[in-house]
């Protein structure tokens, strides 16, 4: 079981960013990864919708032998960790418990931003979380619609970046947060201009960097850390897979991987 990959999936693209961190933490680990960029963006869809797309994905990867899944989305974990849980039988981690205990940890004030896409704002995910382990912080939240489709393009510090960024920002720094989540995971790629715009007294709490931690941790726990040889990936999407791999290299820092097609109705019957 130790030799059998990690799976992880999200709307695109963002999900590399826990990648990233995972193959820094772990660097033996074999990786699948699954990018549903055809059905994107996710925080527009509805709970149920969510729901059938994750169970889909996981069935996907489990038939590559994976030990265990990380839904490296927020949007998709707000939506669907519970059902999947349940569905399931290896371990299933999500993006936003791991965040909010980080968060938790690092405000002075009392005051956390949370920055999303629609569904996880609405869904309040990330207050209801951060409520039940510490009733007294307060939670300011705001959806940054754009920020998907602007990672996606591979535009991470280009002036129309920022110029949307301060328009999403605003409300939160009038707000006088300590802490900034980034409650999702493509946010993380904007780290630089979101940094700029908050100024140096408030923290960022990527998901990716606190997810990867505890995905460590239940690995070592289990028993199925990978300890030799060298790590493989793989890498799915529904949409082009040329123009996923174009901003795959360019997060990844690589151009030694292929990104495979998977068809919608191969999804579809996995369920």
């Amino acid at each position: 079981m130790k030799e059998q990959p990690i799976g992880f999936l999200d709307s695109g693209l963002g999900g590399l960013s826990v990648v990233k961190e995972v193959k820094k933490l772990l660097p033996r680990e074999n990786i699948e990864y699954f990018a549903d960029n055809q059905r994107q963006p996710y925080g527009e869809k509805n709970q149920d919708e969510l729901i059938d797309y994750t169970l889909q994905i996981i069935s996907f990867l489990i038939k590559k032998k994976i030990k265990i899944c990380v839904i490296a989305c927020n949007t998709a974990t707000a939506a669907s960790l519970k059902k999947a849980r349940e569905f399931f039988s290896i371990p299933i981690i999500g993006v936003i418990q791991p965040a909010v205990q980080d968060a938790i940890k690092k405000t002075s004030n009392k005051r956390i931003g949370v920055i999303a896409t629609e569904f996880t704002t609405k869904n309040e995910a990330y207050p209801k979380e951060i409520k039940r382990i510490a009733p007294k912080i307060k939670v300011f939240s705001n959806f940054c619609p754009e920020f998907v489709s602007i990672v996606e393009a591979g535009k991470f510090t280009a002036p129309k970046t920022y110029e949307v960024a301060r328009e999403y920002l605003k409300p939160l720094k009038d707000s006088q947060i300590d802490t900034l989540i980034l409650g999702c995971t493509h946010y993380s790629f904007l780290k630089r201009a979101i940094s700029d715009i908050m100024g140096s007294g408030v923290i960022l709490v990527d998901p990716s960097v606190s997810t990867s931690l505890t995905l460590k941790e239940v690995i070592i726990q289990k028993g199925i850390l990978k300890e030799e040889g060298k790590g493989e990936e793989n890498y799915y999407t529904t949409g082009s897979p040329k123009k996923v791999e174009k901003t795959a290299k360019i997060i990844l820092n690589s151009d030694n991987f292929k990104i495979q097609k998977v068809k919608l109705e191969e999804l579809e019957q996995n369920i």
